[in-house]
């Protein structure tokens, strides 16, 4: 007798990580590989990063290929799964994981082009993920899935509350959305919170300023420790799996209980 989901955590085809050359992304497109999981992950910069993942999970005996992106251009979001689809055939995951770093103070001292990159990216980038990929997961059949990380944009200098806060509760609307609206063609919608990741982004910020605002945060959270990068991947590839095949529309917190 069977206790679990006993389907393969992962169908043929592929999974597409938006932002797969970070921390963030490449933990989770390497997790949900080790699983099953063909996948395409995407980078806007760091093309090093991205091919040396590839070549990981090739060593796994999965299939992967990294393609160029910049998720504010639309044109570039939409090729990005069409090369998925003529390589791989089918899309059944799509992970938005990408982020920026940037300059930010208060309020009255907000750069504009700080304000718009972070929206931009994480908001607008988000918007053209989800439009493109709702017809490809469409066409893939049920049990397609997106995941979406809600805290993705990290200053350099002091926290900002708008700043931060404005895309993450955006995304966090669309994904429910989604959830809503996908549900009769068999799409799932979720998110993942995390809190202070020692990864990615983080990492060169621990030789700033910002070393002290990130420590402070630590000593709030009820774990007392910042998280790791396999943590939140475990959130993303359980909520992609066939395991979370009935949650749909909710928003995972990876952060030692920070938000509790």
């Amino acid at each position: 007798m069977a206790f679990g989901v006993t389907q393969p955590e992962f169908p043929e085809g592929c999974a597409v990580v938006f932002g797969g050359s970070g921390g963030l992304g490449r933990a989770s497109a390497g997790l949900m590989a080790e699983r099953g999981a063909n996948v395409v992950v995407t980078y806007k910069s760091r093309a090093a990063e991205a091919e040396s993942l590839v070549a990981e999970v090739c060593r796994l005996g999965r299939r992967a290929s990294a393609v160029a992106c910049d998720v504010t251009d639309r044109a570039a979001v939409e090729a990005v799964f069409r090369h998925a689809v003529a390589t791989y055939k089918r899309v059944h995951t799509v992970v938005s994981a990408g982020g920026l770093v940037f300059d930010t103070g208060p309020l009255a001292a907000f750069q504009e082009s700080s304000f718009r990159g972070v929206i931009e990216t994480d908001v607008i980038g988000f918007f053209h993920i989800a439009q493109a990929g709702v017809p490809v997961l469409r066409e893939g059949g049920p049990g397609g899935s997106f995941v979406a990380l809600v805290t993705s944009a990290v200053s350099r200098t002091v926290p900002c509350d708008a700043l931060s806060a404005t895309p993450k509760a955006a995304v966090a609307m669309m994904v429910r959305q989604l959830a809503a609206e996908e549900a009769a063609h068999g799409i799932r919608a979720n998110a993942v919170g995390p809190g202070v990741i020692y990864a990615g982004m983080v990492l060169p910020l621990l030789e700033t300023p910002a070393r002290a605002l990130l420590e402070a945060a630590t000593e709030v959270t009820p774990l007392r420790r910042w998280g790791e990068a396999a943590e939140v991947a475990e959130a993303v590839a359980f909520l992609a799996s066939s395991k979370a095949s009935y949650i749909t529309g909710q928003v995972l917190m990876v952060d030692g209980g920070l938000a509790a």
